[in-house]
């Protein structure tokens, strides 16, 4: 059954969000809802589009409402703060059942439960496409009020990555190339861990705000540099150095033993470079950072007691960015580029 009424869908979502919570002075319900915050925020956004960021051939409401939500969340995280709540502004086609809301309810519900996010409101409208903004914020340590960024580097640090990257370009490779939705199911079952990782990506934050405090501890807040890798190392990493301003770039070290076990399986089918594929690839939302190279070994302590697998990817030098000694082919993924 298609809720009635815009009324319909609110309780849908009421059902699975509660109005009140800790972060907020006022729930849902009124023109405004009103955040309590204790010190600086780190607020961000992201559009998630239909057949620009998910199909929904492949991607189901579940998947939706969890990708919806992650790609914030990892946001909030890089720049170390813990997060704590949302707002999202939802056009709908008219087509969906409440079912179909439920199940995107739940998605959106498995992360915030995670991370204790409250959703403070947002807004509905009709529209012919589906499409998901969601504004995201969380709390900084008074310690750190502007916050984990890009652009602190200097030459001779050491560039970090937290987490994988490739995996979701392969799952996003794979599920493209399913035309019908038994080609998907054998997709998913030949690359699961890849697609798993295109459609349902687990965001960082809590590894981002252990690096937020170790920052703090040592006295880093302005020289340990981070973001989330949702374009691409190849986009990405010239961005965290500041590359254009700052004229800093790296030799990029990714081996094959930093890499998935279904890209190396994949490239090796298709005749790729295994290092350049994951290099190229989106959407993994691993986090990228700089450290400089005497506090390296302490960082590296930490993160070796995170369960999440981490690496040295280079050191910061004036130059161009390179991978295993070799100019990329490609700048990587950019909406707007011909």
């Amino acid at each position: 059954m298609r809720p009635a009424s815009e009324d319909d869908i609110l309780a849908i979502v009421s059902r699975y969000f509660p109005a009140s919570h800790p972060s907020l002075l006022l729930g849902r319900g009124d023109d405004c809802a009103v955040i309590q915050t204790t010190g600086p925020m780190a607020v961000t956004t992201d559009i998630f589009a239909e057949d620009a960021h998910f199909r929904q051939r492949y991607f189901s409401p579940y998947d939706i409402g969890w990708k919806a939500v992650a790609v914030n969340i990892s946001d909030v995280g890089s720049s170390g703060a813990k997060p704590s709540g949302l707002s999202i502004g939802l056009t709908l086609t008219g087509k969906e059942d409440a079912l179909w809301l439920e199940s995107f309810c739940e998605g959106m519900k498995a992360l915030t439960d995670r991370f204790d996010t409250a959703l403070s409101g947002g807004d509905l409208a009709r529209s012919p496409l589906l499409n998901v903004c969601v504004t995201a914020w969380g709390e900084l340590p008074e310690a750190l009020p502007r916050g984990l960024r890009r652009g602190v580097a200097q030459e001779g640090d050491i560039l970090f990555l937290v987490g994988r990257v490739g995996l979701a370009r392969l799952g996003l490779t794979v599920l493209e190339a399913a035309n019908d939705g038994a080609a998907v199911q054998d997709a998913l079952a030949a690359w699961p861990v890849a697609c798993a990782q295109h459609l349902r990506p687990m965001p960082l934050a809590f590894e981002g705000m252990a690096i937020g405090s170790f920052a703090v501890a040592h006295g880093l807040q302005d020289r340990l540099g981070l973001m989330d890798v949702s374009d691409g190392l190849a986009r990405d990493i010239p961005r965290l150095l500041n590359s254009r301003q700052l004229g800093l770039g790296a030799d990029i070290q990714l081996a094959e033993e930093m890499l998935s076990d279904e890209i190396g399986r994949y490239c090796g089918q298709q005749g790729l470079d295994p290092a350049l594929f994951a290099f190229e690839g989106g959407e993994d939302y691993a986090l990228a950072g700089t450290c400089p190279a005497e506090a390296w070994p302490a960082l590296e302590a930490l993160l070796s007691n995170l369960a999440v697998p981490f690496s040295c990817l280079g050191t910061a030098r004036p130059g161009p960015i390179t991978l295993n000694g070799t100019a990329p082919a490609s700048a990587g993924f950019d909406h707007f580029s011909a």
